[in-house]
């Protein structure tokens, strides 16, 4: 007999598998959910053409961080969203950067230090648990993180933990087309499903904003 607990995950393995029988993978590449981004390719993270399809002021206008918010920036590499938000809610404010390689967490640090930003906590997170207290946050943000995820349900039941009642969650992925960058083809998943998954872990569907030409971008509470 299949517990309650083990529904919302078997209704996302569901969700993923008929979606593969509709839409056929396209690269030799399996999907493999522990292949992690390297760290030893920081550098990509950090190209000025990233701007052009993943633009932070598009991103901002969106969050509209604000003095004194308390934000998690849940996978948050060197630093891409994280220092800009960080500068924008100020020195009441707290910002989370949390990643789960402790490369991409000391590099953020340096860079925290050399902006004179105080106000970033680093936090080293596990596969399924974010070591942040209950309603941590006022909103966070999981970006180019989602596919890579082991186990989709229980990662999301934490995002819904930290976020404080009608706190906003911005996810951030890749969508399954071919792009010039980016993981496999093999291991992106539609918007559709990634909505399905956020509901069925107990989020609201807010808005879905098309500001990148190669990711979706899923806002819910």
């Amino acid at each position: 007999m299949t517990g309650k607990g083990n529904e919302p995950r078997q209704a996302i393995a569901n969700s993923l598998q008929e979606w593969q029988r509709k839409e056929p993978i396209v690269t030799s590449q399996k999907f493999d959910s522990k292949n992690k981004f390297d760290p030893k390719n920081i550098e990509k993270l950090d190209r000025p053409e990233r701007a052009q399809w993943q633009s932070i002021t598009a991103f901002l206008e969106i969050l509209q961080p604000q003095s004194g918010m308390t934000y998690a920036d849940i996978g948050c590499g060197p630093g891409y969203f994280t220092l800009p938000v960080a500068e924008r809610v100020g020195p009441k404010g707290q910002v989370y950067a949390v990643d789960l390689q402790p490369e991409m967490l000391s590099e953020l640090a340096q860079r925290a230090e050399a902006g004179g930003l105080k106000n970033i906590k680093t936090v080293r997170c596990e596969e399924r648990r974010i070591p942040l207290p209950d309603d941590a946050v006022e909103a966070a943000c999981l970006a180019n993180v989602y596919h890579e995820l082991e186990d989709t349900p229980a990662f999301l039941a934490e995002l819904r933990r930290i976020l404080r009642p009608g706190g906003r969650l911005i996810l951030i992925d890749w969508k399954p087309i071919e792009t010039p960058m980016g993981p496999p083809l093999s291991q992106r998943i539609p918007g559709e499903i990634i909505g399905q998954a956020l509901q069925q872990a107990g989020f609201a569907h807010r808005q879905d904003h098309d500001i990148y030409p190669y990711h979706t971008l899923i806002e819910a509470s």
